[in-house]
């Protein structure tokens, strides 16, 4: 028997050495491909070998280490691939190293003492007011003015927002495009925090930017009626009038087919993984343990690909970390990280968004965005304002800004013209936000406090901004 099993290897492997198909696959370290063409190889020979899913890949290098005459090509493919994961290897722990992904407590600490800290104080009136537009130049006002006063809109039961010419002598403070500073008021609570330059990596912000700029276009807007486009990603409580709790479905076309649109959901996890990430190890404990004690207490599902960076977890946090796997691709490698705790469930994409000074409700009390890409210099506006403090932080590219939605924010108008589909600005970024409906509803459901009927109709009842 043992005979047998040695002669059935020893016939897979001088197929293998004689099929240019699977020595490329093994040298390439292409488990899947490798795997597929060694089971057609062994059905076409009878071969009795087990070779079922993945194994097929870790069986043929462990009958390379046992065979006494392993052929010559197969020999230099296992060769190749060897040098070929090391150098891999390397390369990943020099990515780590380079984004900070295995920061400790204390190099965080290091990292935020680099940091200004100012003290701030509410403003007996948030500036720029309330529900009021905001233009930073008289060439912003006048593009923007007829669009606001008189032009169609999204929900005509809204009122039209004015639009308001920004006083800078008002303004209490206006972070420069390359400071980094964190707001706390007087009792030392923190408010907020920008932080420029936020991943060291050019080519990994490329690939995060370019990740959302594919998936912005064929995705429905869920704020029709201000500027520019904001999509949400992750998991939703659905629509008002037909709330379920499920991944997002806002498509604007299935052309693409399902494994478009889940290749599409993979990546956009992916990257709020990492972003999820970086996070952790770069931003001010209170705003982790926000979003922390968040998690914990709803016992929500992280941001998962609907499935795919967990696959076999029903939910996330059943498993230690709300853990799963993500990949990144940047400067020519991906780099695939396992067993690592994903971002909290829900997010937005947003492009060119513009939105005059508001509060949110939130069920967590801070909210984070990360700004990818900006193209145009301080006088195209798109500025985020912290109004109840008169604070304005200058939009950049590679910026993370923490900011307390309930608290009176929002962002400038930008200088191109309402109806100019192909604008020559842009600014894109994506946020950590969450719907209120999501997670009260959801976890009185797995206490078994209501029925998934009582679920919809109290997801009904909310109203949220």
């Amino acid at each position: 028997m043992a005979r047998a099993r040695a002669e059935d290897r020893a016939r897979l492997m001088l197929l293998v050495s004689a099929d240019s198909e699977a020595l490329h696959a093994l040298s390439y370290n292409e488990r899947d491909q490798f795997c597929s063409r060694l089971r057609e190889l062994a059905a076409a020979s009878g071969s009795k070998c087990s070779l079922a899913g993945d194994q097929g890949f870790r069986l043929f290098l462990s009958w390379c280490r046992s065979v006494p005459a392993v052929p010559v090509v197969v020999s230099r493919a296992v060769e190749q691939r060897h040098k070929g994961v090391q150098a891999q290897r390397k390369h990943k722990r020099e990515f780590i190293e380079k984004l900070g992904l295995d920061w400790k407590n204390v190099d965080r600490d290091a990292y935020l003492q680099m940091i200004p800290i100012k003290t701030v104080s509410a403003l007996a009136a948030p500036y720029p007011p309330m529900r009021e537009c905001i233009a930073e130049s008289s060439s912003i006002f006048h593009k923007w003015y007829d669009h606001f006063a008189t032009g169609p809109q999204a929900d005509s039961r809204k009122r039209r927002l004015p639009v308001h010419r920004l006083d800078h002598s008002k303004l209490v403070y206006d972070v420069l495009p390359k400071e980094s500073v964190i707001f706390r008021n007087r009792r030392g609570r923190l408010v907020a925090a920008v932080l420029r330059n936020f991943c060291p990596d050019e080519a990994t912000v490329a690939w995060a930017d370019s990740v959302v700029a594919d998936a912005m276009p064929g995705r429905r807007n869920i704020r029709m009626e201000d500027p520019g486009k904001l999509v949400q990603m992750g998991y939703s409580a659905g629509a008002r009038s037909k709330p379920s709790f499920h991944w997002v479905r806002n498509l604007l076309s299935k052309a693409g087919g399902p494994a478009a649109a889940a290749e599409s959901d993979r990546k956009a996890s992916c990257v709020y993984a990492l972003a999820w990430q970086l996070l952790r190890g770069h931003l001010p404990e209170e705003v982790i343990r926000d979003f922390d004690d968040f998690m914990e207490k709803t016992k929500l599902k992280r941001m998962d690909g609907n499935g795919q960076l967990s696959p076999g977890i029903l939910n996330c946090t059943q498993s230690p970390g709300g853990a799963g796997s993500y990949s990144v691709n940047a400067n020519g490698h991906e780099f695939s990280f396992h067993h690592v705790e994903l971002a909290p469930p829900a997010g937005v994409f947003g492009e060119n968004y513009a939105r005059a000074p508001h509060t949110e409700k939130q069920p967590h009390k801070y909210g984070v965005s990360w700004t990818l890409t900006r193209t145009g210099g301080v006088e195209w506006g798109g500025h985020f304002y912290l109004a109840k403090y008169g604070i304005r932080v200058q939009g950049a590219p590679n910026t993370v800004i923490v900011w307390i939605p309930q608290e009176a924010h929002g962002t400038s108008l930008q200088d191109v013209h309402p109806d100019d589909c192909s604008p020559p600005f842009c600014q894109r970024g994506l946020a950590f936000v969450t719907s209120n409906r999501l997670p009260g509803v959801w976890e009185k459901y797995l206490a078994g406090q209501m029925s998934m009927k009582d679920v919809e109709g109290a997801l009904m009842g909310e109203d949220t901004e």
